[in-house]
């Protein structure tokens, strides 16, 4: 008789009760941490996208790697709602960027001192210098201590450029979002006699249309393959240096 197949331990965080928390902590102490925006991608996507993509990747991280996933936060600086040159000045938040340092800092430390090993940040929204301002404030938390890593990263910064590239409600987000969201995503709605730009459809990138959730799933598998070889990495580094 064969063995059964081992149930990787991993949960949402604010769904579990304390004793279901330190059962997945005691096996897995990652965190991860979705950060998403609330920002307009056009009429063929919900607003919440950075979001629900992060969070999304996170659950589906957490299953191979094990550990507690996060609710995504959605409070972002430099969203569409502020570009140059644009008009998409509906149906978006934008946040100072002194307020998503203070937020990524308090977020580090309270995670830090819950005994996470590793923080995995995943940002949803890449738009400058929201992102850098984030991994900056990670370089920083990390340089101060040795016990607690965060990793702050984007799903297209741990995929190939061969198979999905960065780009605002095209082919690579709409696919995620078709793969973990599917309710969100409306193709109906986009033109169908012009190629999507940005200036008009808030779409920069590869055509949307082509969008799938079969495509999302092949990116999913490509991300956590390439995610959950730098946690296992991080973790064997921090474990061998106590």
């Amino acid at each position: 008789m064969s063995a059964k197949p081992s149930i990787t331990a991993w949960g949402l965080y604010e769904r579990l009760m304390p004793a279901e928390i330190e059962r997945i902590f005691a096996a897995h102490p990652t965190a991860y941490l979705p950060w998403g925006a609330l920002e307009y991608h056009g009429k063929h996507a919900a607003i919440g996208l950075d979001g629900l993509k992060a969070h999304g990747l996170c659950m589906e991280l957490a299953k191979v790697s094990g550990g507690l996933v996060l609710p995504p936060i959605y409070v972002a600086a430099n969203t569409i709602k502020t570009a140059p040159g644009l008009e998409h000045k509906r149906h978006s938040l934008n946040f100072s960027e002194e307020l998503l340092r203070e937020l990524a800092r308090q977020h580090f430390e309270q995670l830090a001192d819950e005994k996470f090993q590793v923080v995995f940040t995943l940002c949803g929204h890449v738009g400058q210098p929201h992102y850098d301002i984030i991994k900056d404030e990670a370089q920083k938390f990390n340089a101060g201590q040795s016990t607690t890593h965060i990793i702050a990263t984007s799903e297209t910064d741990l995929i190939s450029k061969d198979i999905v590239i960065v780009n605002h409600a095209a082919l690579g987000e709409i696919s995620f979002l078709m793969h973990t969201d599917p309710d969100c995503v409306d193709l109906s709605r986009l033109p169908a006699d012009r190629v999507p730009t940005l200036e008009d459809d808030a779409v920069w990138g590869p055509d949307p249309r082509e969008s799938s959730a079969t495509k999302g799933a092949e990116y999913t598998q490509a991300f956590v393959a390439s995610a959950q070889k730098l946690i296992s990495e991080t973790l064997t580094r921090l474990n061998s240096s106590e």
